[in-house]
């Protein structure tokens, strides 16, 4: 897409639905299916979205408004708004600079990154692309050994933090993905084909694009290191014995700020304070794990009140909207990650389409809160919200 072409199209994104109705244009329909789809009914994707209509805000006017400040403190960490780009694997699905045209968006934004061991680049990679700040993300594995090492070198090459993604013992029902009969690397069939067929540009840059890996795995798999392997092998990784003994272990293998990502229950909340991490994350996996989950928002507040002061409490899942970031940071979260948005926004643009992402919610974010009175991120406070 010609460069003028691409900064029109984007300037012409008024709000994250524009920007994801770009990317459907461009993504053939397995690869769109696979972003933007959730696990069987898909009751809890569309609940997440809907939840954020049951709160509405209070404004307050006749207050000096003429300064907007959106920075916030996020484990100690200066950030320019209160969002975390939240891990996401195989970006390079959406474009074929992947999770370094994220990171440099991020770092332009001030905005933290957290980088998936996922990625279709490796966590050196991300590290030299930028100085911005980055958290890694890890799952749990079979293979503690490997975990220990990935930890290592993430520890040596400058990552705050640390993410545990705990919500995935099993793979979510993505029925979409069946249908489409969705493979990395892509298998030819007659349905995949005729879908490449209706997107040439993106079948043109994945042909002419490195071929697909995942390079933080490949030291697990010796000589079998190409893309379907690792993928197999990833499948067979995942720890159903996996507890609480074991995340505490690896919170001190770290030795640094420790995220559990995917708690929806206040018993968990208590238990993840229990072994020293530094913040959790409420997340029903952007609805794409247990379907009638509620949504983070939903079990938001009486978490909050919960361990509110014994840790960071993020959230994610649903978040689209300037309106949404504060009716959540108003009930307690410390900040929101967004996964999906940006992925719009690199599917849609690359780099600056993840740019433009980010000056959406922040531009959103600078007038909403001057339209509730509020100049800073300090001031949105449970006085903000109210229940429908």
């Amino acid at each position: 897409m010609p460069a003028i072409s691409l900064k029109s199209r984007l300037n012409d994104c008024h709000n994250i639905d524009d920007l994801r109705e770009l990317a459907r244009k461009r993504l053939p329909r397995f690869v769109y299916d696979y972003l933007e789809g959730g696990a069987d009914d898909e009751f809890t994707l569309s609940r997440n979205r809907g939840v954020f209509s049951g709160l509405y805000l209070l404004q307050r006017v006749l207050v000096d408004v003429s300064g907007i400040d959106t920075s916030t403190a996020v484990l100690g960490e200066k950030a320019g708004m209160p969002i975390i780009l939240t891990s996401t694997g195989a970006n390079r699905l959406y474009h074929h600079e992947g999770e370094l045209a994220v990171a440099r968006a991020a770092a332009r934004a001030n905005v933290i990154q957290v980088l998936a061991s996922t990625a279709m680049v490796s966590f050196d990679e991300v590290a030299a692309e930028t100085d911005g700040p980055k958290w890694c993300q890890m799952y749990v594995l079979k293979d503690r050994g490997f975990t220990r090492e990935l930890t290592a070198q993430c520890q040596a090459l400058g990552y705050k933090a640390m993410v545990l993604t705990a919500d995935c013992a099993v793979a979510g029902n993505r029925e979409r993905d069946y249908r489409n009969r969705f493979n990395l690397p892509p298998k030819p069939n007659l349905k995949v084909l005729r879908q490449l067929s209706a997107r040439p540009g993106w079948l043109w840059e994945y042909l002419t694009s490195p071929a697909y890996n995942f390079p933080n795995f490949a030291g697990a798999m010796g000589s079998h290191d190409d893309v379907a392997s690792i993928v197999q092998w990833f499948g067979n990784q995942m720890d159903t014995t996996f507890t609480w003994k074991d995340a505490a272990r690896l919170a001190e293998d770290w030795n640094g700020p420790f995220v559990v990502k995917g708690i929806t229950h206040v018993e968990d909340a208590r238990l993840a304070a229990d072994i020293g991490a530094a913040g959790i994350s409420l997340s029903s996996h952007g609805g794409r794990q247990l379907d009638h989950a509620p949504s983070p928002v939903e079990v938001l507040q009486e978490v909050v009140d919960a361990v509110g002061d014994r840790l960071e409490v993020f959230i994610d899942s649903g978040f689209r909207r300037g309106t949404d970031i504060i009716k959540a940071l108003a009930l307690g979260a410390r900040a929101c990650l967004i996964g999906r948005p940006y992925l719009y926004g690199l599917a849609a643009g690359g780099e600056a389409g993840v740019a433009r992402t980010l000056d959406i919610f922040r531009t959103e974010l600078e007038r909403d809160m001057a339209l509730m009175g509020i100049s800073s991120i300090a001031g949105i406070t449970s006085d903000c919200v109210r229940r429908r």
